[in-house]
């Protein structure tokens, strides 16, 4: 595993009672890649004092190889934490779903999170995604404990009142009926008609 270091690395001392933290971190590119790196020096700023912090990185990329993807699943068998850092989209690719299926009910016996980091600002897709249930169902599966960022859907604060869903929910139902009432469009029309 190799350890994360902070611009503050150099302050960085063993804590006195051996006490560790272990997390995996899977990505898929560049940018969710520093996303996850961002979270894991905040993580050991915010800790260092009191927790030694190592992340071991794996890309999606090197989970198609069969070599690999058992030495991730190892090291996520013993992990405090996985971080999945992902750009939204409808799922996980194949070799990371069969890499989550080598390791999950392996982790039963420890204490652990999964983290979901999933989209990025340039992401189009906002909001909670399939892959944040099926990441979250794989927590519930493996007892792990599941922590999420679901990216801003809008910018504009949503009124979440009990009065404020309904109010929505009667605007769409207007609008709904307004375009499933529209008088239908006569079949034969046209420039020259």
């Amino acid at each position: 595993m190799s350890r994360v270091f902070t611009e503050t690395a150099t302050e960085f001392s063993e804590p006195p009672d051996g006490s560790s933290c272990r997390g995996v971190v899977v990505y898929e590119d560049q940018p969710t890649r520093d996303r996850a790196l961002r979270l894991c020096d905040e993580l050991i700023r915010k800790f260092w004092l009191d927790l030694e912090v190592d992340f071991s990185w794996w890309r999606f990329d090197y989970l198609r190889d069969a070599r690999v993807a058992s030495q991730a699943a190892a090291a996520a068998v013993r992990a405090d934490m996985v971080i999945f850092s992902t750009h939204s989209a409808r799922e996980l690719p194949p070799s990371v779903r069969a890499w989550i299926d080598m390791w999950v009910n392996r982790t039963m016996n420890h204490p652990n999170a999964l983290v979901a980091l999933v989209g990025v600002a340039d992401d189009e897709v906002k909001g909670l995604t399939p892959i944040h249930v099926y990441l979250r169902e794989i927590a519930r599966q493996a007892g792990m404990d599941y922590l999420s960022h679901v990216s801003d859907a809008s910018t504009i604060a949503l009124d979440t009142s009990t009065n404020g869903i309904a109010r929505r929910a009667a605007e769409v139902t207007t609008l709904l009926d307004t375009m499933l009432h529209r008088p239908s469009i006569p079949p034969r029309w046209g420039i020259n008609e």
